[in-house]
């Protein structure tokens, strides 16, 4: 996805964002889809409580509920390059919490490739 709005899908949500991949699920026996907007990136100096791309997820929850959007069902995560022991302003955030907001750590045995997919799939 491009990374501007002559060229990409942005969103007026989570200031502007506009994530790196569209990831579109289809189950071709139902037909139900899942749309996931992921954009891996480095996080160390970024404050996951203030930062608007960190609540992206919850914001389309809350789109999709108030518009009654059943279909895809959508999703954002933000795939961290960045170890979370190396995150600055994030000590007092535990793990569960980050992944309770789609914020998961890229690591060498794609764990959390896996755990995106469930994610996605459970939502």
């Amino acid at each position: 996805n491009a990374s501007n709005k002559s060229k990409g899908l942005g969103f007026a949500l989570a200031g502007n964002f506009y994530p790196d991949f569209l990831l579109w699920l289809v189950d071709n026996q139902t037909g139900k889809q899942w749309l996931s907007l992921i954009d891996p990136k480095g996080i160390r100096n970024m404050n996951l409580k203030e930062d608007a791309k960190f609540g992206l997820h919850q914001e389309l929850q809350t789109l999709a509920r108030e518009l009654n959007i059943t279909t895809p069902i959508l999703s954002a995560f933000i795939l961290s390059i960045t170890k979370q022991a190396d995150l600055i302003n994030a000590s007092h955030i535990s793990t569960q919490e980050l992944t309770d907001n789609h914020i998961l750590f890229i690591d060498n045995n794609q764990v959390y490739l896996k755990q995106m997919f469930n994610m996605i799939l459970e939502g």
